[in-house]
């Protein structure tokens, strides 16, 4: 199907993936893609699946290493705040001494960071704009052979395990499996309403392709799907369709897990459990939300005022008013009878 030099280029780059080498993965995949231009004069939606698969993942793989740079950041950044609060007392001068050092520092780093973000967030474009290019490839193929469906039953395939060998089938599951990635790119990016638009799409196909109750693929594009809209801030009713495609993810897990064995239950009933509890959060109204963790924050201050107050009223103080209600008693004596009232002596 493929020459020997693009052939060499995708060993290779299949060799970096598994190893999560994904940048080097990535450039064979670019190598392939260029080669393979240069040979027919076309685009291959195959090789542009792979190579726009590499770059996402490459994306991903900086992003996880950039927050645990951060953590590490704040840790250190906490342990010093501590040793400063210890040695507080007479040490001005080196506490000066550090602070200038370390002013040098963050601005470094906050270069070097600002160029790993820009090329993470490079990776996730140029992952998505070659994932739309196969997209639109694997749309076109998908169009040509569409007489094809007229003769196939729904859905195409026995299991998410199963490998089509209609050529109708393979480009439709191909185009399911970019919808996939553009959404999930899209996702990491924070464009949440494009996120939205791809998944629907990926689960409109997947629903063709596998049988919507026991497939594990139908049930992450329902998850998936619920939290792009989840995010989608400039629908209304974007939480509400959150929480019904969360239902649907819930219900197709609940029929799977009636074929699995016994063994997977413990593994089901935790994915369960996690499912159910987003969908709770989901149903609540947001406003309710607001206004209850509202109360509790005015509920926590006044706590904090009558603790502090409470505080401030030292013993001394009780006493004195203990004394000052005690004179007040001594003042409504009654009226002294004469009779029996000794006079002071003269002395």
């Amino acid at each position: 199907m493929y020459s020997a030099e693009i052939t060499q280029h995708l060993a290779e780059g299949s060799k970096f993936y598994a190893t999560k080498d994904f940048s080097s993965a990535a450039t064979k995949y670019a190598d392939a893609c260029e080669a393979y231009n240069k040979e027919t004069g076309e685009d291959s939606a195959e090789l542009l699946l792979l190579y726009g698969k590499a770059l996402f993942q490459n994306g991903v793989a900086k992003s996880g290493i950039l927050g645990g740079i951060g953590n590490e950041e704040e840790e250190e950044n906490k342990e010093k705040e501590e040793k400063e609060e210890e040695n507080d007392n007479f040490q001005f001068e080196d506490g000066v001494e550090e602070e200038a050092e370390e002013g040098q520092e963050p601005e470094s780093q906050a270069e070097e960071g600002d160029d790993e973000k820009v090329e993470e967030e490079s990776d996730f474009e140029a992952g998505w704009e070659i994932l739309d290019l196969a997209r639109s490839l694997f749309a076109k193929k998908v169009e040509e052979l569409s007489s094809e469906e007229s003769k196939l039953t729904i859905p195409y395939l026995k299991s998410d395990d199963e490998e089509p060998k209609n050529e109708y089938v393979v480009a439709l599951k191909k185009l399911s499996e970019t919808y996939d990635l553009l959404g999930e790119v899209s996702l990491e990016s924070e464009n949440f309403s494009q996120a939205a638009s791809d998944l629907a799409s990926c689960l409109e196909l997947r629903e063709k392709l596998y049988d919507p109750l026991l497939s594990a693929l139908v049930s992450e594009s329902h998850y998936k799907l619920s939290l792009a809209l989840e995010f989608c801030v400039e629908d209304p009713e974007s939480r509400q369709k959150a929480a019904e495609q969360m239902k649907l993810a819930i219900n197709c897990v609940k029929s799977r897990s009636k074929n699995k064995e016994k063994e997977h239950s413990k593994e089901t009933d935790d994915l369960l459990r996690d499912l159910e509890e987003r969908y709770r959060e989901l149903k609540k109204d947001p406003q309710e939300q607001f206004k209850a963790e509202q109360l509790n924050i005015i509920k926590g201050i006044l706590g904090e005022a009558v603790e502090s107050s409470s505080a401030s009223e030292t013993p001394q103080a009780r006493t004195v008013a203990v004394n000052d209600l005690s004179s007040m008693v001594k003042k409504r004596k009654a009226k002294p009878n004469n009779a029996n009232t000794k006079k002071p002596k003269n002395e």
